[in-house]
């Protein structure tokens, strides 16, 4: 289960570094003002709903916030990179680390789908809280050198 929650912050340690590239690239003038271009021509295919939402937000940015959102992500991706290989190698200082990181950021969730429920952040809060659980079971637990 351990190599699971690993390969789980691994990816999202992925997925943060690719958000901080992105934020970095924005900074760029050609590269943003292309692809506010690109974003305008898709504006028929998001008429309604959260893609439309995400495109006027990302359109409203201006280098200051792309630049805190890059330095933000890279920050995440780093803890989660620490978190994943701690895991992997079934480091106990590790599952401190995201219970404590996780356990922090559950009180968040719950205003988070409070304010706007949607499954998907369902999902993420029970992932979260699931993961707390079995960690805080797991470090509750003897252990055998």
């Amino acid at each position: 289960m351990l190599a699971l929650i690993a390969a789980f912050k691994l990816f999202k340690a992925v997925a943060c570094a690719v958000l901080a590239l992105a934020a970095f690239r924005f900074l760029q003038p050609d590269f943003a003002a292309a692809i506010e271009h690109w974003l305008e021509s898709l504006r028929w295919l998001t008429r309604y709903g959260i893609a439309a939402r995400m495109v006027d937000h990302l359109l409203g940015l201006d280098a200051r916030q792309f630049l805190l959102l890059g330095l933000v992500a890279s920050a995440y991706s780093l803890l989660y990179v620490v978190q994943g290989i701690g895991l992997w190698r079934g480091r106990r200082w590790a599952e401190y680390l995201v219970v404590v990181e996780s356990g922090l950021l559950l009180p968040v969730e719950v205003w988070e789908l409070a304010q706007r429920f949607t499954v998907f952040k369902l999902g993420i809060l029970l992932v979260n809280l699931a993961i707390v659980a079995y960690l805080l079971r797991l470090l509750r637990a003897p252990r055998t050198p």
